[in-house]
Order: structure tokens, then sequence, then C-alpha cells
């Protein structure tokens, strides 16, 4: 198992994950973001990310640093909708 913002074990916090591995990439993602705004991310946010992780593998993207690189998009732009709705 791998670790993932505090938690000792994946399969409790997020969706399967087996089909296709998106394991390695929504780590790296996670750890890559926590690291870059010093927080970690809420269950809910970390299942977001790992269905869009999943979405993005099954439309074909297959390489984990692009899967990477897709996850952090996405919790970026999840980052900006929240302050512009707190502004």
């Amino acid at each position: 198992m791998f670790r993932i913002a505090g938690n000792t074990t994946a399969h409790r916090a997020l969706p399967d994950m087996s089909a296709p591995n998106i394991a390695k990439p929504l780590a790296r993602a996670i750890n890559i973001y926590r690291s870059m705004t010093r927080h970690d991310l809420d269950m809910q946010t970390q299942r977001d990310l790992a269905r869009h992780i999943r979405k993005v593998a099954e439309q074909g993207t297959q390489d984990p640093g692009r899967l990477t690189v897709h996850g952090l998009s996405y919790l970026r732009a999840r980052e900006r909708q929240s302050k512009q709705r707190t502004e």
C-alpha cells in the first residue's frame, strides 16, 4: 500500500483504482500539491481527484506523468473556483 495525505492506506479513503492503474499518478499529484500549498487535501477532494484521473485515463491517457499533470491541473482549477466563490 502507499500513503496518501496522512492516511495509512489508500483503500480506506479512495475509490477502486484497479483499472486503469492510477494509484501512482494520484499519489504523486497529491504529494506535489500538498508540498506546494502546504496543506492536506480533504477526503472528498482526494476522491474527486481519483475520479478525475481515472476518467482521463479511460479516455486514453496512460502515461503516469501526464496523468499526474492532469491531476494537478484539476486541483488548481478547483482551488481557483473555491477562491472565486469566497470573494
